[in-house]
């Protein structure tokens, strides 16, 4: 079978289309909160729990030694005015011309959680770490201008052979160009999602849910893969 964009997509939105609590649909709820009239408090809270529900929140994350208003610096940041060109909606998006300032973007957010010291059990004091993963998981859900590099989202960038796979200035150039050679594929898939959901979903959005799940298929093939090899090698 031929594996589309489009069919990538499909196979991605079929869980939190049956499933209105799934954990996918938090960056829905971020987006929704981010954008509204309510307290920086309410938008931080929504923004902590999206990156819980997103994985970032395991048990040595020092984000695990905080409560919810350890994520308001990059909700302020997002209001400051000073990264508005990077607000991704359906009449903006992003362009070679924005890079650096995502990486300033990036900086600011990074510069903020290293200020915060955490300390697990016995411990020593130590500043919370800002990933790449932490970082861009915080930027899509916010602005949606960046896909989030985790595992499965690096592990299907290697699957159609893009060799750039970091959160930086290569990299993103690498994502950009995805997007420009397979603007009218994605441009369908946001209209098939601005059907079923009735909500604008940003182009880094959607590449971020076709590598992603590229990358997941990925893993379970290797997962199945090496079942059956011990399961060879017993018989």
């Amino acid at each position: 079978m031929t594996t589309t964009i489009t069919s990538v997509i499909e196979q991605y939105l079929q869980d939190s289309d049956t499933d209105i609590h799934h954990r996918y649909l938090s960056w829905d709820h971020c987006q929704d909160a981010i954008v509204s009239n309510e307290s920086i408090s309410y938008k931080t809270l929504h923004l902590a729990f999206y990156l819980a529900s997103w994985g970032m929140y395991r048990g040595s994350s020092g984000l695990l030694q905080k409560n919810f208003e350890i994520h308001r610096g990059p909700v302020e940041i997002y209001h400051s005015g000073k990264y508005d060109t990077l607000k991704c909606s359906d009449c903006l998006e992003i362009t070679e011309a924005s890079l650096l300032n995502i990486l300033g973007l990036k900086q600011e957010i990074a510069d903020h959680y290293q200020r915060i010291y955490f300390k697990k059990g016995a411990d020593t004091l130590k500043p919370i770490s800002a990933t790449d993963t932490l970082m861009s998981k915080i930027i899509l859900g916010l602005f949606g201008c960046v896909p989030a590099y985790d595992e499965y989202l690096i592990k299907g960038l290697q699957v159609v052979g893009i060799q750039k796979r970091k959160f930086n200035i290569e990299g993103l150039k690498e994502i950009l160009n995805f997007y420009n050679e397979n603007l009218h594929e994605i441009e369908s898939c946001r209209n098939l999602i601005q059907k079923k959901r009735a909500k604008h979903y940003p182009a880094m959005k959607i590449i971020d849910m076709y590598f992603w799940q590229l990358g997941y298929n990925k893993f379970l093939e290797e997962e199945q893969q090496a079942k059956a090899k011990k399961n060879t090698s017993l018989t």
